[in-house]
């Protein structure tokens, strides 16, 4: 009997302590609105800003690619390489950038880099690559 008095007692005292009351200064936690105008005008500034982020990257990626594609045509190996790794490290991958730097690397006869961008960009779809990729292992094969 005296447990269950002595439980009950307990069981009172936290009730008690977690109550609110009448004069006490207890006040409700602030709330946000989840469609304040101010914060939804944030979020589309974000939006917006990614857009021109995202459009600088592309169109920077366009820029190299287009200046790797002059050099590549004008038997400029290196500047070939130069310029495709700027367009790569743009973040936007393409099969026939890596192609045309694993091509411009066998032309300087670094075979082991060639292969692996070949082997990229078979990943990608690059067709060109996939051909080039047999050759180079056909080579390697007769050697």
């Amino acid at each position: 009997m005296k447990k269950m008095v002595l439980t009950m007692l307990c069981m009172m005292a936290l009730n008690a302590n977690a109550q609110v009351y009448a004069y006490d200064t207890w006040a409700q936690l602030p709330t946000t609105d989840l469609y304040d105008t101010q914060t939804m005008n944030m979020a589309l500034a974000h939006a917006e800003m990614r857009a021109r982020v995202e459009a600088r990257k592309q169109a920077l990626f366009e820029h190299y690619a287009n200046q790797a594609i002059d050099a590549f045509h004008n038997s400029q190996w290196s500047s070939a390489i130069y310029f495709a790794n700027q367009a790569l490290e743009t973040s936007y991958y393409n099969g026939d950038i890596y192609y045309l730097r694993g091509y411009a690397n066998e032309q300087l006869g670094n075979l082991r880099q060639a292969k692996k961008d070949y082997r990229k960009g078979k990943k990608y779809g690059c067709y060109q690559a996939t051909a080039a990729l047999q050759s180079l292992k056909a080579r390697k094969k007769r050697r």
